[in-house]
């Protein structure tokens, strides 16, 4: 169950830092912050039952364009991180899914981010920290009002 917790936070916090472009995550020879999030973003959210993701299930996700999506694939794919896999019952959809590189690769970089903002939060200490989440939560959501 603290995974589950821990994950979940990790993901909302995630989601609230990646606002912030000049906040750097872990540096990750040859992959850019976009493809770092997607990596993230697929371990985050693949389980069991989710085995992979239609491109535009990804572009939702990550709320950008099913082009920039591919955009992102192509050298994940090239450099062994994600898979393309057909569609059991459509052939013609393509799902997108980690390989082993790319499950190992997500784990290390969420695992740096939450060391990261386990540190930020014994920066901050707990009370300033519940603060800036609350306070971040309604700045986020009147500007995307």
């Amino acid at each position: 169950m603290k995974q589950n917790i821990t994950l979940e936070l990790t993901h909302d916090v995630f989601q609230i830092l990646r606002q912030f472009p000049r906040i750097k995550f872990k540096p990750t020879d040859g992959l850019t912050r976009s493809e770092q999030e997607l990596l993230v973003m697929l371990v985050i959210n693949l389980d069991e039952e989710k085995k992979a993701f239609t491109v535009t299930e990804i572009s939702n996700l990550l709320q950008i364009t099913p082009a920039g999506v591919t955009h992102l694939l192509n050298p994940l794919e090239a450099a062994g991180y994600i898979e393309r896999l057909p569609a059991p019952n459509d052939r013609r959809v393509v799902r997108v899914g980690l390989t082993d590189k790319g499950t190992q690769e997500a784990e290390a970089i969420t695992l740096g981010v939450q060391e990261k903002i386990a540190e930020m939060v014994n920066f901050l200490g707990e009370e300033d920290s519940q603060t800036f989440m609350r306070l971040m939560v309604k700045v986020i959501a009147f500007f995307a009002a």
